[in-house]
C-alpha cells in the first residue's frame, strides 16, 4: 500500500464508526482497532480497521469507493460486508476466496470470541445465538473457532 494508505484507512474508519456502539455498548472502533493489531502488514492493517465500515459504520458503498482505496483493499472490505439476508455459508465462500478477507475474519472472529466480550452480550440468548454464529463461521472457513482462538472457547 502506498506512504499514508493505512493512516487514511484509519482516518476514514474513524469516521464512519464515530459514535457506533457495539453489542456490549463499546464504541466500534475499539474493534476495529483490536482487528487492525492482530493482523500483519499494511493491506491486511487497512482492512482490518476498514472491515465493518459499511455494515456497522456509517459509511455508504459509494462514499467507500470514493475514498479511492487500492483494489485489493476494496475487494477485501467487500467480500468481509455482509449483505441484507445473506446466508452465512454465501458471506464466507466470498471471504475465503480472498486471502486478506480470510486473515482478517481470522483476527475478527479471535476478537468477537474474547471471554469479557462474550459475557457483556446484553443476554444468554444472544451469546448463545452469536457464539454459535462465530463457530458456524468458523467451520466454514475450514477451521474451528478454538484453533483460531488458540484456545477453548465456552
Amino acid at each position: 500500500m502506498e506512504v499514508g494508505g493505512l493512516q487514511h484507512a484509519i482516518l476514514v474508519a474513524a469516521r464512519a464508526y464515530q459514535g457506533r456502539t457495539d453489542r456490549q455498548g463499546e464504541p466500534y472502533v475499539a474493534h476495529a482497532i483490536r482487528v487492525m493489531l492482530d493482523v500483519a502488514g499494511d493491506d491486511a492493517r487497512a482492512v482490518a480497521i476498514l472491515h465493518d465500515v459499511i455494515e456497522w459504520g456509517t459509511i455508504t458503498t459509494r462514499e467507500f469507493l470514493g475514498e479511492h482505496f487500492p483494489r485489493p483493499i476494496v475487494d477485501a472490505v467487500d467480500a468481509l460486508t455482509i449483505r441484507p439476508d445473506e446466508p452465512l455459508e454465501h458471506s464466507v465462500a466470498r471471504i475465503r476466496a480472498d486471502a486478506l478477507a480470510t486473515a482478517v475474519k481470522h483476527a475478527d472472529l479471535r476478537d468477537n470470541a474474547q471471554a469479557w466480550r462474550l459475557d457483556a452480550m446484553p443476554d444468554a440468548a444472544t451469546r448463545a445465538r452469536m457464539l454459535a454464529q462465530y463457530r458456524r463461521a468458523a467451520e466454514l472457513l475450514g477451521t474451528t473457532l478454538d484453533a483460531i482462538c488458540g484456545r477453548e472457547v465456552s
